[in-house]
């Protein structure tokens, strides 16, 4: 006789090819736990879905938008292949939470290449769509560039409120090169006559 046992299920042949099948219906169910996903801890190489983020030629979809807006500068903590902290914008339209995401390698706020020119554009757009009569705020925070990364890929599970939550003001974290970052942002900010 050949007898096995498989979770509660016990299948039993004998030598007279009868088949015995009973289930223990009793049996308590195992306890499934569930670790919380800590976003700063998603390695990016598991990432597989990109979004699909907006460059530097489609800044001028800002001025389609019909809401008030918040635009979010997400600038990296650290420099990662580049010279400059890279930035990340994301417009957000007020009243229907569409988001605008651009993609970090067309944005900074250093230099004197496209970097600074793609934000500079980006700034005058939104001088634009103030002069429309909408309210546009504009929040330049410092953040994590594992998050900032992980932002741009559908399957990360990171969030705007993520980015927003393990961020700091620019305006708070002025030190090192930052303090260049800042001034720069200052100088566009009166440029283009925008209030902050």
């Amino acid at each position: 006789m050949v007898n096995l046992n498989l979770n509660g299920i016990s299948n039993t042949v004998n030598e007279n090819n009868f088949l015995n099948v009973s289930v223990n219906l009793n049996r308590k169910k195992e306890k499934q736990t569930i670790e919380p996903v800590v976003p700063g801890l998603i390695e990016l190489a598991t990432f597989k879905d990109r979004k699909t983020t907006l460059g530097g030629p489609e800044i001028e979809l800002i001025d389609k938008i019909k809401d008030d807006i918040i635009v979010y500068l997400f600038i990296q903590k650290n420099k990662e292949h580049s010279a400059w902290n890279l930035i990340a914008p994301v417009i957000v339209e007020r009243g229907s939470g569409k988001t605008y995401q651009y993609h970090y390698n067309y944005f900074a706020l250093e230099g004197t290449g496209g970097g600074l020119s793609n934000t500079s554009s980006i700034l005058y757009h939104l001088k634009k769509h103030s002069e429309k009569g909408f309210q546009v705020l504009i929040a330049p925070k410092i953040t994590n560039n594992l998050l900032m990364n992980g932002f741009e890929y559908a399957d990360s599970g990171i969030k705007l409120s993520d980015l927003l939550e393990d961020s700091i003001d620019l305006h708070n974290y002025r030190k090192d090169s930052f303090e260049w970052i800042y001034k720069q942002y200052q100088e566009l900010i009166t440029k283009h006559r925008l209030e902050e």
